[in-house]
């Protein structure tokens, strides 16, 4: 079964099962007290009503048969159901209130805890995973508001029982008139599922929407968006996706409405036809003026009962289909959770890390980036990739770090696959500094620290990996220092230049001084030759310190030579594959690709 045919179709009973289970044990493990007394107050305001129109019946044959004990009886029960109803209410409210907002914290600290587990980011590029992904961020609010639509079935489970016991005691052929209501609950979830299936089919143009609105609204691409005149472009793209949105959720809704008419006109005639056979058998003599008027005061909870499972079936559909995404998450995180990777990342490197045979293609892609790589980092060593756009460099440092496993071949590090060393294990002893990093819109210090989280109370490694991005600079000019708020959404927050981020991002990667691998691909892009030139020549040299102690391998991706060329190994790729190995001084004199990418670069600069 794939993902996309998960999605296209309902909940099958199973996984159902499993649905209603996690919501239930979510609400529980969030504030187990606070569930149980408010599930208990749950029940018995939704029993209130009924035990009240049966006091009611009381107290009529009470007074019909002059039965003062039955009297007293009812008017017991009625004054009781107004007691529980009052102190109920008093007592739920701020109960309830504060129980869901524990459950939705609750919620939302394990979507993300579950997402971000996932070792591997194949889920983040495989456009199937993609569209369930962004269908579960932009529906958490609805796992966050459960707890009440909990409250609401344990409610509506109580309130049949009594109603059930309420007409049952008068006639069992009265029990048909709430099984009729259910109809309306049936149609209702009809139209959740066609509402839901519409919404599933449009969420790739939701996608595409959000990102076109996100293009008109940031700022940096106004240029070119008025430069090229995209403005036709854009609205009429969004205005052609908005109908196609429109005209599948309206045959949607249509549908539904028809099919809901036809049900509720049903439930009404039967109804109707429920209180005349009732009259008729009260003027017989068949039934006590109590029970008449029980009859008349139950129908109408009855018609609030369906009708009110009828109004809130539909979002009581959406949760359950919405926690069935989330335990599909949460199965989708256990299978990839790479739980057979268990051997641990070794102390330090010895021999080094070899790639052999290598072939990748990415999620979703008929072509592969890499071929048949064969290639041996040596411990300590540091390794330049230098090659064309697309050439497979960015693939090459992700499975490094191991965002993916090869398709094809094997990545061993000291001979023992990286397959089979825990993640877990693997990636503390790896830092990395990206062209398209995070700017994490934190304050400076925490900025740079998260890059070794324990050490983040450090206040001299803050220090000494600040000296080594060559950031001092950047957090001498900032009005509060390191603790400083950065970024625009804050009211005090201060924003930076590219390369003022990336002097930070650079920082961030130097927190963790004692690694096994350093990837820095592109990570002085926004850095104009010179500063680059200087950064990398202050860290070649702490680089080979550390390479002393660990045997790291530090891999640089960079297009400029004049830093290329301090790499002990520099290895030129080209359409995926391994094309030249050697020094700078060994390729130069082959006289290959990499001495033509250099004399080309040559004489830009001159």
């Amino acid at each position: 079964m794939t993902d996309k045919k998960a999605a296209d179709r309902s909940l099958p009973l199973p996984e159902a099962v499993r649905a209603v289970r996690l919501w239930a044990v979510t609400a529980f493990r969030a504030a187990p007290l606070l569930v149980v007394v408010q599930c208990l107050l749950a029940i018995l305001q939704a029993v209130t009503a009924p035990a009240q129109t049966y006091g009611v019946k009381l107290l009529v044959d009470g007074l019909t048969g002059r039965d003062a004990a039955t009297i007293w009886l009812g008017s017991a029960v009625i004054l009781g159901g107004f007691a529980v109803s009052f102190v109920g209410t008093v007592v739920s409210i701020p109960i309830q209130d504060t129980t869901a907002e524990r459950v939705a914290g609750r919620v939302y600290r394990d979507l993300l805890d579950v997402t971000v587990s996932i070792p591997s980011i194949t889920h983040h590029e495989d456009p199937e995973v993609a569209d369930r992904l962004e269908l579960i961020r932009e529906q958490a609010w609805r796992l966050g508001m459960s707890f009440e639509m909990l409250l609401f079935a344990i409610g509506i489970g109580a309130n049949t029982v009594a109603v059930l016991g309420l007409l049952g005691s008068v006639h069992p052929a009265l029990l048909l008139l709430p099984l009729l209501g259910l109809g309306r609950v049936w149609s209702s979830y009809r139209n959740i599922r066609r509402v839901q299936d519409a919404i599933e089919e449009t969420a790739p143009r939701h996608r595409m929407i959000d990102r076109l609105i996100e293009i008109s609204k940031d700022a940096r691409n106004g240029l070119e968006v008025r430069v090229f005149g995209l403005r036709p472009v854009l609205v009429d793209r969004l205005a052609r996706l908005h109908d196609e949105v429109f005209d599948i959720q309206a045959t949607a809704l249509r549908r539904g409405a028809l099919l809901d008419s036809v049900v509720r006109a049903a439930f009404g005639v039967v109804y109707a036809a429920a209180i005349v056979w009732v009259l008729a058998r009260a003027r017989s003599g068949q039934f006590s003026a109590g029970d008449v008027v029980l009859l008349i005061l139950v129908a109408p909870q009855v018609d609030q009962l369906a009708g009110g499972l009828a109004g809130n079936v539909y979002w009581m559909g959406e949760i359950l289909r919405s926690f069935g995404r989330y335990d599909w998450l949460r199965e989708y995180a256990a299978r990839n959770s790479w739980s057979d990777s268990r051997a641990p990342a070794p102390p330090r490197l010895t021999e080094g890390i070899s790639f052999r045979g290598v072939g990748f293609r990415y999620p979703g892609s008929e072509q592969a980036t890499l071929h048949d790589v064969d290639l041996d980092l040596p411990a300590g060593s540091t390794v330049a990739l230098v090659g064309e756009n697309g050439a497979g460099k960015t693939t090459l440092v992700k499975l490094l770090a191991r965002l993916y496993d090869p398709t094809t071949g094997s990545i061993r590090v000291d001979g023992t696959d990286l397959r089979d060393i825990d993640p877990a294990g693997w990636r503390p002893r790896i830092s990395a500094g990206f062209q398209d990093f995070v700017k994490f819109q934190f304050t400076a210090r925490e900025v740079v620290a998260i890059g070794d989280t324990e050490r983040m109370d450090d206040e001299h490694a803050v220090a000494a990996a600040i000296r080594r991005g060559d950031a001092e600079a950047v957090v001498e000019k900032l009005p509060r220092g390191l603790d400083t708020q950065l970024g625009r959404k804050f009211s005090e927050g201060v924003d930076l230049s590219g390369g003022q981020w990336q002097r930070l991002a650079l920082a961030r990667a130097f927190m963790r001084e004692r690694t096994l691998l350093l990837l820095l691909d592109e990570p002085t892009a926004a850095l104009d030759p010179e500063a680059e030139h200087v950064l990398f020549e202050r860290f070649a040299q702490a680089s080979r310190l550390a390479a002393a102690e660990t045997g790291g391998v530090t891999i640089l991706v960079s297009h400029r030579f004049s830093t290329v060329r301090m790499a002990d190994l520099i290895v030129v790729m080209a359409d995926g594959r391994v094309a030249e190995v050697g020094s700078h001084e060994e390729l130069v004199a082959l006289g290959g690709r990499y001495a033509e990418l250099f004399r080309m670069q040559a004489r830009a600069y001159r």
